[in-house]
């Protein structure tokens, strides 16, 4: 029991994980944010992609905590009766939602999900705990606990990984954007709950969430070296288990990122770059572009020191890796304050800074970066008037806004906010050019 409990309390020290929201580890981290929720209203969005609507409006089960459960005697959909505490709260005229140990089985084929959460919180993740909410193309992956077929042919294998202890490893090529591993949370814990709950009601409360899963899970779970940060509801950051992406190994020049989806509490993992037989599938456990001393600081929460190859590499090659990330983060200033206007950028000055942040963002392999570099120089673009060259990165931007965060509305607001901002910039020239020419 010890085991899981050091997992994710010592996770809890850590904001970075965070970061593995969506397209993980790609900005830096957000604080983490508490909301007061209205129970009589059903937070969980209706899914839309960018082909069209999935779903209707979902239904809105209404939360069901302790009291309520005793009262009526059901406390479905989950499998047994929810146990709940009251959180410390400092001012003793502040009252705080309960917390509450939910369990739901079967989830995701023959597997169990154990939930602590608020009973609102928990009542809006009712509408995904359906195995059908899951893609198809999702379900059918060979590492989807609900595969029917192909099972037995993963493009990794849990290994041991000397100095890191089980990790996985490539056992076939896997080129980029290929979808590595599909994965589903076994345990999820709100926050909050390492804030306002005592260590020994918390240890209860975590301990309870384990023995609520099938046994063969729970040894898996204590097995696990870490937790990972995901969002529940309406973005309420919860620290997640997950029985096979817990054991992906941290690298500060990573090979995949995590994409998280809200609607279907799934995780793909998925190849940044071309990984080829044999290598340690790794992501990275703090931001990307980080200075090494910015790393080394970081990696303190996790309780260890990073021995990857950048990392160990020489006192000169790291400083000539620090430099050119200090002036990717340059770059990224001062095309935005050319966005703002802030400060005068010609079309000229544009094209050089976004030349050379392409060639410093492929030698230092933060490809992952252009995500919100692109946008920074499309508003740029778009504030000198060059809208051909805007529209370019706008598209650029785009394809990466679906690739890392995939095609759940939630998630493609400021993608879709960018390409407003291009039309609204478009229409203003049209009318300019027509009221020029009378």
């Amino acid at each position: 029991m010890h085991g899981l409990l050091s997992t994710m309390g010592f996770l809890r020290r850590s904001p970075s994980t965070m970061c593995r929201v969506a397209f993980l580890a790609i900005f830096h981290p957000h604080p983490t944010l508490t909301y007061v929720l209205d129970p009589s209203t059903c937070s969980s969005p209706s899914y839309h992609s960018l082909i069209a609507e999935h779903h209707g409006p979902p239904t809105c089960p209404l939360p069901v905590d302790e009291e309520s459960a005793i009262d009526t005697g059901s406390w479905a959909p989950w499998k047994r009766r929810p146990y709940c505490v009251e959180p410390f709260m400092q001012d003793s005229d502040v009252s705080g939602p309960q917390f509450c140990v939910y369990a739901f089985e079967p989830f995701r084929g023959d597997k169990g999900l154990s939930i602590v959460t608020t009973p609102v919180l928990a009542a809006t993740v009712v509408n995904s705990l359906d195995d059908s909410v899951v893609p198809q193309k999702l379900r059918d992956h060979p590492s989807s606990s609900l595969a029917v077929e192909g099972r037995d042919s993963p493009a990794f294998a849990i290994r041991e990984v000397p100095g890191k202890g089980k990790g996985l490893v490539a056992q076939r090529e896997i080129r980029k954007w290929d979808v590595v591993l599909v994965d589903y949370p076994a345990m999820l814990a709100h926050i909050d709950l390492f804030d306002v709950v005592g260590a020994e009601t918390r240890q209860d409360l975590l301990e309870r969430a384990l023995r609520q899963l099938p046994e063969k899970q729970q040894g898996e779970l204590l097995s696990l070296a870490r937790a990972h940060g995901v969002e529940v509801g309406i973005e309420i950051p919860h620290l997640g288990l997950f029985p096979i992406a817990s054991r992906i190994n941290h690298d500060c020049r990573p090979n995949v990122f995590w994409r998280w989806s809200v609607r279907t509490l799934t995780v793909e993992v998925i190849a940044m770059r071309d990984i080829e037989i044999g290598e340690v599938i790794n992501t990275p456990d703090v931001p990307l572009g980080l200075s090494y001393e910015d790393r080394k600081e970081d990696l303190k929460n996790w309780g260890f020191s990073c021995t990857c190859s950048l990392c160990t590499s020489s006192k000169s090659e790291k400083a000539a890796s620090d430099k050119r990330r200090a002036r990717l983060q340059h770059i990224y200033h001062e095309l935005n304050e050319g966005a703002t206007g802030k400060a005068e950028l010609t079309a000229d000055t544009i094209y050089g800074l976004a030349d050379e942040m392409e060639s410093l963002v492929r030698e230092e392999g933060l490809e992952a970066q252009l995500l919100v570099h692109y946008g920074a120089v499309a508003r740029a673009y778009m504030r000198v008037g060059k809208l051909e060259a805007a529209r370019k990165y706008v598209e650029l931007c785009e394809d990466l806004w679906v690739r890392y965060a995939g095609e759940e509305e939630d998630y493609l607001a400021g993608m879709h906010q960018l390409r407003h901002e291009l039309r609204e910039r478009e229409k203003k020239a049209t009318v300019r050019e027509n009221s020029e020419s009378l």
